[in-house]
């Protein structure tokens, strides 16, 4: 089949220069259409299902909502696991799907779920949330401040700026931080109440009398209906002070009427006071525009800027571009780009250098734009955007998809300048001649790659992108070599000046070095053993491991935790005070803060100048400036960006058992376990952070005393407290809420709160403290259950790059803890991911090996030489473990990727000696003379596609924006194939003398010998 392809291909020019410009025209219009993002669209098994329930603690939102929903959840197909977090004012559903539910349709059938519970009235819409391999979904982020007014500046973004955003094509939604929505409130002072005889319930009833439309029946005229309408509309905030109450008359005949404004404070203005948004130390207006997953963030980002441009800014208004991931993504995806140019660049220079002649060179580089354009057109039509792993498959195959050409126009060139009537028929010789080699060592660096391209799990799935760009060009290589090259050696080397061949000084010396080591075959096989035995043993425990390695980021996030029950104020008084440090540091860019005061929380973003050079050094100033502000619990400071936003750092152990008890008990010794391991930060549990809370706790005889129910009592205080929504008016042409209750101002302490009065079922007002007694008391932040069954989640941060070494240290810790019989655990998140990876990856190697193996039992026929190159590939391990300890690299996922492309590229070399051997010995060669002259032959092609590759990763090998992909990839490639290249030409030959008995060769002799005679 091989041989009809090449002859087509020499008798078709017309047609074969056809499909070269169809490949390249298919190619440049790939790139055009293709879409750009940072990291590969891939399906995260997880949901997250949020629903606010304001004023309700985690015992009822786990009640009403969180068990109800649960039961609904667990009973859809596909999921594994359902997360229920229960906490004040809203409820956290984290489901866990199996690997082949698709996320779409996932999405579908928990919004079915979730309509078949019937949710209290005052929760909130629920809000679906799909993970990303990016943590934070928004691909541009915008800030507008000013000194003016902060209600018009918000006015503007929401009537001006938000919906110019969402109407731009390819958006998911806007997020909006800053805009706070206003409402009419009417807060009774309880003072005043007890004077005038009045309560909550008399005002709520006055006011509703007071706001209301009411049809009351038709008349009939003499030619028409008429229908009669009574109603009465508040217009103002005037009109609602001056609400009659009447109060209860002290003298018969009387009726005493005050304004509402004698017992209330009448506001207009916003309902969110705990939260806050400044930019650059000023309040402003933040928002983020989010794209869902697989969209042209590039092109969208674009679109963005332009609509932005002509947006006309009041004067004194400022527009800041906070944070722009197009920026990121085309430096990631344009460096990997750049890297690939270098490497193919490298690759010309190495193959013209050997050659030294500019015609072959161009012939044998023709391969790498081929297979580059012919990938793209591939790609686009399977649906995978361009991104940092597609780029990085290009990247690694540009070395490797030359050499298929290389082989072949290295054994044309030879032979047509060696011979004196060159001929077409000779190109074609030649090309079959190493035909069967290049296929064989293309089919088995497929077959390499290809179990990688099925790896299962999250982290499988993010690199299947590159394993299946480096198999499309490897195969594009192949049909290049064996089509194109013979015919363009055809067109241009037939008129190349023969010249006789002779040994280079290389060749020389290695026939000597091989000579030798063929003689002395167990001295050289046992300094090989020893030295890769040695490797493993010394620097391999020194290397450590970890899961992917940290990007370099110039965004960052200070996160500040506050004590549990902290007055919003005060939370952003320690905000404010992290700000003054950050804006009077000098690198220092956009500093945007968001205090969510809710939940004693802070978190204020900020971007250090290119002009810094040393990003690390400046950050642990920070964070030593950061312990002088003494007020918050916790103050952290993690980079922005990177592989779901550094969670590759984290370390997530779930605790579960059949007695809560026993739970807390395991988890309390486990952190404390956990904190003594080095390299682990802010440890802590879900159980950690109690909330100070006031409780009601009632009698049930004084309830009935009273006139009471327990239900009754907790509706009354909830709208006491919170308020209650009684009525709607429109208010800067917009319809707006009217919520009544307490001024909680004047409600200082637990006397004056149990002086509050409620009305019975008589409509008597009774006082608190004549029903119960209150206290204040500490409970539980968040209620979690996994599955319907309460458990406890530790988490710790992993700080030391060998996270894998501070994971496993976590893990024998736990693991040499006396632990309740009920209690199991398991790890999840990025540790999980880790050990599920690294078992997937190694099975990965395994798989590949005895593809390799099969492989090459069928192309050679036998099991004996398939063997000796198979023995080839461990010497790859002393280059690749030397390179990662020079460059102080520890082993992860790129680094394991890396030993799996070596067991391709180094078996393509043994291929190409161990096929030349076999020709020799059927010209009736002797075992001896065939091994010397297929490496003499084979030299020049070996060193030239193992230097082509190593010149083409050593870009990515120097690069500082190697990013996931890492530098420790390439690394690994250009230390195994140097060692293993230097060991094949070696190793291969000794070995394959040893699996043929010396007798055989002595016999050969004899027989020669014989003839000669």
């Amino acid at each position: 089949m091989i041989k009809s392809v090449i002859q087509f291909s020499m008798k078709n020019t017309v047609a074969l220069l056809l499909m070269v410009f169809l490949v390249v025209g298919g190619g440049i219009y790939s790139l055009q259409q293709i879409n750009i993002e940072k990291y590969p669209n891939v399906d995260i098994p997880y949901l997250t299902v949020v629903i606010p329930y304001p004023g309700a603690s985690p015992e009822q939102s786990t009640r009403d909502i969180g068990e109800p929903l649960e039961r609904e959840l667990m009973n859809i197909d596909g999921v594994k696991n359902v997360y229920t977090d229960g906490g004040a004012n809203a409820v956290y559903e984290t489901l866990e799907f199996n690997l082949d539910v698709k996320m779409k349709d996932a999405e579908q059938l928990v919004r079915s779920a979730i309509d078949k519970v019937k949710l209290p009235d005052t929760a909130g819409n629920p809000e679906l949330i799909k993970q990303g391999p990016d943590a934070d979904p928004a691909v541009y982020t915008l800030g507008i401040y000013s000194k003016g007014d902060n209600e018009k500046l918000q006015s503007y973004v929401k009537d001006k700026v938000v919906p110019k955003l969402e109407s731009i094509e390819g958006f998911s939604k806007v997020d909006v931080g800053g805009i706070e929505d206003k409402n009419v409130f009417i807060r009774l002072i309880p003072e005043k109440l007890t004077k005038y005889g009045l309560t909550l319930e008399d005002v709520k009833r006055t006011i509703e009398a007071n706001n209301f439309t009411v049809p009351t029946g038709d008349i009939k005229s003499e030619n028409e209906v008429l229908p009669v309408r009574v109603s009465k509309e508040l217009t103002s905030l005037e009109e609602i002070k001056n609400i009659k109450l009447f109060l209860k008359p002290s003298q018969p005949g009387q009726l005493p009427v005050i304004d509402l404004n004698k017992v209330a404070e009448v506001s207009y203005e916003s309902q969110n006071v705990t939260d806050f948004t400044r930019i650059n130390g000023k309040e402003g207006v933040r928002f983020a525009v989010s794209v869902e997953g697989g969209a042209n963030v590039v092109g969208i980002v674009d679109e963005i800027k332009k609509k932005m441009k002509n947006v006309e800014l009041p004067e004194g208004y400022k527009l800041v571009t906070l944070r722009d991931q197009s920026v990121e993504i085309k430096e990631s995806v344009y460096t990997m780009l750049r890297e690939a140019l270098l490497g193919a660049g490298m690759a010309v220079l190495v193959t013209l250098l050997f050659l030294r002649n500019i015609r072959s060179t161009l012939i044998a580089i023709i391969s790498i734009p081929l297979s580059i354009l012919a990938s793209f057109t591939v790609l686009n039509m399977l649906g995978y955007t361009l991104n940092i792993m597609t780029l990085a498959g290009i990247a690694v195959a540009v070395g490797r998809v030359v050499d298929d050409s290389i082989v072949v126009i290295e054994n044309v060139f030879r032979r047509v300048r060696a011979s004196k009537e060159p001929s077409a028929k000779l190109v074609e010789q030649s090309t079959r001649e190493v035909a069967a080699a290049i296929t064989s060592s293309t089919i088995t660096t497929v077959a390499v790659f290809l179990p990688m391209a099925f790896v299962p799990g999250i982290v499988g799935n993010f690199f299947a992108p590159l394993a299946w760009t480096i198999v499309i060009s490897l195969v594009f290589s192949l049909i290049v070599a064996i089509t194109i090259v013979p015919l363009l050696s055809r067109i241009f080397l037939l008129k190349v000046k023969p010249k006789e061949h002779k040994e280079t000084g290389i060749q020389r010396i290695y026939r000597k070095s091989i000579g030798w080591s063929l003689r002395h075959r167990l001295i050289t096989m046992a300094a090989a053993l020893i030295l890769l035995i040695a490797t493993a043993a010394i620097i391999g425990p020194k290397l450590g491991t970890t899961f992917l390695p940290q990007e370099e980021s110039r965004d960052f996030d200070v996160n500040i935790t506050m004590d549990k029950g902290t007055d919003p104020n005060l939370t952003s008084d320690a905000a404010n005070k992290v700000e003054e440090i950050l804006l009077d540091t000098e690198g220092i860019g956009l500093v945007s803060t968001s205090v969510n005061g809710q939940y004693e929380r802070a978190s204020i973003t900020f971007h250090v100048k290119d002009s810094i050079t040393d990003v690390d050094a400046l950050v642990k100033s920070l964070r030593n400036s950061f312990k002088s502000i003494k007020e918050p619990q916790e103050i952290s400071v993690t980079a922005l960006g990177g592989l779901a936003g550094g969670a590759e750092s984290q370390y997530v152990m779930v605790v579960k058992g059949s007695d809560f008890e026993e739970i807390k008990s395991a988890s309390t010794k486990m952190v404390q376990a956990i904190k003594e391991i080095p390299g682990m930060a802010d440890v802590h549990s879900s159980l950690e952070g109690d909330k100070p809370e006031i409780s009601l706790e009632m009698d049930d005889k004084k309830l009935a005393e009273h006139g009471l129910m327990a239900g009754m009592v907790g509706k009354n205080l909830r709208d006491m407290l919170n308020g209650d929504v009684v009525t709607s008016i429109e208010m800067d042409n917009e319809k707006t809420d009217v919520t009544l209750g307490l001024k909680m101002g004047a409600i200082s302490s637990l006397e004056k709160l149990g002086e509050q009065k409620i009305l019975n079922v008589m409509g008597e007002p009774v006082a608190l403290k004549e029903i119960g007694t209150l206290k204040k008391v500490k409970n539980r932040d968040v209620i979690t259950h996994l599955n319907g069954n309460e458990y406890v989640m530790v988490y710790g941060q992993i700080t030391d790059a060998k996270t894998g070494e501070v994971t496993k240290n976590a893990d024998k810790a736990i693991e040499d803890l006396a632990l309740p019989k009920s209690v199991t655990y398991y790890k999840e998140g990025a540790s999980a991911a880790m050990d599920e990876g690294f078992k997937n990856m190694g099975i990965a190697i395994g798989v590949s090996v005895l593809l390799v193996y099969m492989t090459l039992v069928i192309a050679f026929g036998e099991g004996k030489g398939p063997f000796v190159i198979l023995f080839a590939i461990p010497f790859s391990l002393i280059g690749a473990l030397l390179g990662l300890f020079i460059v102080g690299e520890p082993i992860g996922m790129p680094a394991m990727i890396g030993l799996l492309m070596l067991n391709g590229i180094v078996v393509t070399n043994a291929i190409v000696l161990v096929d030349k051997v076999k020709q020799n010995e059927k010209r009736g060669m002797p075992k001896h003379a065939a091994l010397l002259d297929a490496g003499v032959i084979r030299l020049r092609p070996i060193l030239m596609t193992a230097i082509a590759t190593i010149g083409a990763l050593i870009p990515m090998a120097v690069s500082a924006h190697a990013g996931i992909v890492s530098s420790s990839l390439a690394v690994v490639v250009i230390g195994g194939l140097t060692t293993s290249t230097l060991l094949t030409l070696f190793i291969v030959p000794v070995l394959y003398s040893l699996f043929h008995p010396v007798k055989k060769l002595k016999k050969q002799k004899k027989d020669l010998q014989s003839q000669a005679g």
